[in-house]
């Protein structure tokens, strides 16, 4: 006795009507017994509770393991506590974990938020083998939606309405459909009652499943709303350009119908187009206009033209075949090839034929002949020479079953076209643009021709007509329907009609697409000049340039070390270049280019050697240049040795002794064992007249004879040669060098008092010199830095 709702009812005073309360449990009442007692409350008065009411559960009489809920049928979205009785327990593992008695299990809330399909199954207990559990469906309410009721045989109404979303519940639990509330279960989307004529009709649909009840209604005169059927037995009669269709009506009510109907006619090819007819009870229409000899389809349907509602069912497709018809004219040209004029004209098509060709009737001059031409011998007939200073008139017609066609008439001239300027021709989107001035003498018209200009072959010419020009002034032609080659070059040329004779106005040539060139350059061949190279070579072969030429890329590689190695890159207007290269191995690729790009390569290969003939003439004038040069500066030289002398060697001025004084001094021109060997000189100042005497002394007398011993060699000691010191006439101590014969003063060999001037003097300060004495005859220095004078004593 587990209090699982309290509730409280609110009833308003002096109402004796029965109340009525309503409560579900989250568990179905199967499960375990509920109870449930009430009582009274006025103002502060509350009364005595009723006895229980008790709804027994299964679970007190139950003799087997049962599920609940079982076969029941739930909304998406729902929360259900499933309960198991069993007499001993759930089976390991399964959902029912919670006791709520001593033989009912429950599980926890299992919540829906998907629609299950057919059925949900969950397991309690699988004794015996046998599994015992229970099967729920979850699913939707109805959701129809849309109900139209219409009439289709003006006696009954049909009501048509779509389902909306999916219950998603099949078998006995699906919707069920009943209109008007007679208890006539409906089929989904078509529901038939008896109608009411020129009155206004309410229509209610109750659409039922075990989750809800969705009701529709709709409300409608029904001659308003009148559908018809399909017609049937639909048939036809045909000609050549119109046909008759004819049908019935299963419902007879319809002969008195204001109707409208729709015929959708179709070709074979593809073309379509659909036609409306008004009547009443309307059952045949005539279809004309058509295209002789042609298949065609064709279907019906009709709706109500008083109150057109919507169109009726289409009839099943009928076919019908049209007859043949004469056919049109042919379109007719000429050709000038090889001397020769061919009549040309173009095969019909079958919107033209009207028909199968047999033959073509072609008449020339004023005898009319009649020459049958059958279409497998071609399209075009050579006209036999003639008198060539007149024109010839040519006729040409077709013909099928139904006869010939109007004829097609062109004059061919006694001579050739005039000649004109080729120009180029512009190309736009793979096609070609003309313009030309209006021709006011034109009476039929202008002429378009155009051919392969290298490829011209018999009867290979296309051209097009024009009958007006789109300006008053100024003429334009344009094609661009992808008939032309790429890489073809193209003669187009543009003839005035007069009285249906061609004249030619314009000619100009042209590449509709243009591409690279499939052939190279022709005689590729260089010309050396030393280390200058002229390359030439012929332009590539009209036929394989497909394009127009707008100059040449010359790539010159360079081997080095056995791999190529590109050098230069050229590009030339003409059919030849100049290059300035060095000594080696060379590749030369040359191609053509166009607005396609560039095509194949014509290679060369050459050596460019040294010019040795260059480089001896180079040598001589270099060599005579430098000799000129030095002769010039010679003479120069020569001519100002003077000016030069005094610049770079200016003359030294001779020593003076000023003053007045008579000195001597010692002179010690040989050694004799050990000891020196001197005699005294004398020296004058400049106020007295040097003698021969006293020249003498100021000599130094080279001995050549001197012998030295061994252990006096002077000049192993010093490796270089010696000068001796000059004479030391100013010097006041000079006598000390003979007091003292310790100092060992050797000299190898004596200089001449001439060459003085020209020997390297060098003042010492440890030397101290009397007043008036030469500088330069102080110290002499030899070249290898050697001064005998350095270890002169002091007081000297």
């Amino acid at each position: 006795m587990h209090p699982v709702h309290n509730e409280t009812v609110h009833v308003a005073p002096y109402n004796t009507t029965h109340r009525h309360w309503k409560w579900t449990s989250p568990i179905p009442l199967q499960c375990t017994s509920h109870s449930v007692k009430l009582r009274r409350r006025d103002q502060d008065h509350t009364g005595e509770w009723t006895p229980l009411y008790t709804y027994k559960g299964q679970d007190l009489n139950s003799t087997k393991v049962i599920v609940y809920p079982r076969e029941h049928v739930f909304m998406v979205g729902s929360n259900i506590t499933f309960c198991c009785i069993v007499q001993t327990v759930p089976l390991p593992g399964s959902k029912f974990e919670i006791g709520i008695s001593n033989r009912t299990y429950i599980t926890k809330p299992v919540h829906f938020l998907t629609p299950s399909g057919n059925t949900y199954n969950i397991v309690c207990d699988d004794k015996g083998g046998e599994y015992k559990g229970s099967s729920v469906f979850i699913g939707y309410p109805p959701d129809d939606q849309n109900l139209a009721c219409m009439t289709r045989d003006l006696s009954s109404v049909e009501c048509h309405w779509n389902r909306g979303r999916e219950t998603l519940l099949d078998g006995n639990k699906k919707t069920i459909y009943s209109l008007n509330g007679n208890g006539r279960v409906c089929d989904f989307d078509k529901c038939v009652l008896p109608a009411v004529p020129n009155q206004v009709t309410n229509w209610t649909l109750i659409a039922k499943n075990p989750l809800g009840v969705k009701t529709l209604t709709d409300t409608a005169d029904i001659t308003h709303r009148v559908w018809l059927r399909a017609p049937s037995q639909v048939s036809h009669a045909a000609y050549a350009r119109n046909v008759t269709l004819q049908w019935s009506w299963d419902v007879k009510n319809y002969t008195l119908l204001p109707m409208i109907c729709q015929v959708n006619l179709s070709m074979l090819n593809g073309s379509s187009y659909n036609k409306t007819f008004n009547g009443l009870g309307l059952s045949s229409i005539v279809l004309v206009d058509l295209q002789p000899f042609a298949n065609y389809t064709v279907q019906v349907r009709c709706g109500s033209d008083e109150h057109f509602y919507k169109w009726g069912d289409w009839s099943e497709m009928t076919k019908f075949s049209t007859k043949e018809d004469i056919p049109e004219a042919v379109d007719v040209w000429i050709q000038n090839f090889k001397q020769n004029a061919y009549v040309l004209w173009k095969p019909l098509t079958q919107q033209q034929s009207h028909g199968i060709i047999t033959q073509y009737n072609l008449t020339r001059g004023e005898r009319s002949e009649i020459i049958d031409l059958t279409p497998k011998t071609g399209l075009c007939y050579k006209i036999t020479p003639g008198n060539e200073s007149s024109d010839q008139k040519i006729t040409v017609s077709a013909k099928n079953s139904a006869g010939l066609s109007p004829p097609s008439t062109i004059i061919v001239p006694g001579f050739p076209d005039n000649e004109v300027d080729i120009s180029r021709i512009n190309n736009r989107n793979g096609g070609f643009e003309m313009a030309w001035d209006r021709y006011f003498n034109s009476t039929c018209g202008y002429v378009v021709e155009w051919f392969p200009t290298y490829n011209e072959a018999q009867c290979a010419v296309e051209w097009q007509k024009i009958s007006e020009c789109d300006h008053a002034a100024r003429c334009t032609w344009t094609q661009q329907d992808g008939i032309f080659d790429p890489g073809v070059k193209y003669t187009v040329s543009v003839y005035a009609c007069i009285d249906d004779k061609p004249m030619l106005l314009q000619r100009s040539e042209g590449y509709a697409i243009e591409q690279r060139p499939s052939g190279t350059v022709q005689n590729l061949s260089g010309k050396r000049d030393g280390r200058n190279l002229e390359l030439s070579w012929d332009e590539v072969p009209i036929q394989q340039q497909n394009g127009f030429i707008t100059g040449y890329v010359v790539i010159t590689f360079h081997y080095d070390s056995k791999t190529p190695i590109i050098t230069s890159v050229g590009q030339t207007e003409g059919t030849k270049i100049n290059l300035t290269l060095d000594p080696g191995s060379y590749i030369f690729n040359v191609s053509a280019l166009t607005s396609g790009g560039a095509g194949r390569n014509a290679t060369l290969t050459m050596d460019i050697e040294d010019d040795i003939e260059r480089k001896i003439v180079a040598t001589v004038v270099g060599c005579s240049a430098t000799a000129l040069v030095f002769s010039i500066i010679t003479v120069l030289c020569y001519r100002k040795r003077k000016w030069l002398k005094q610049l770079l060697y200016p003359d030294i001025p001779e020593p003076k002794l000023a003053g007045k004084w008579n000195s001597k001094g010692f002179y010690c021109p040989q050694m004799t064992e050990g000891y020196m060997k001197c005699e005294i000189q004398e020296v004058h100042n400049s106020e007295r007249a040097a003698t021969a005497e006293s020249l003498h002394g100021l000599d130094l007398i080279r001995s050549n004879s001197t012998v030295f011993p061994a252990q006096h060699s002077y000049q192993n000691m010093y490796k270089s040669p010696v000068l001796y010191p000059p004479l030391w006439p100013c010097a006041e101590k000079m006598t000390s060098i003979v007091e003292n014969p310790s100092y060992n003063m050797s000299f190898l060999e004596p200089v001449d008092v001439a060459q003085i001037s020209e020997l390297t003097l060098e003042m010492e300060d440890s030397y101290v010199l009397a007043p008036n004495c030469v500088q330069k005859n102080v110290v002499f220095k030899d070249s290898s830095g050697y001064k005998p004078q350095s270890t002169l004593p002091t007081n000297v």
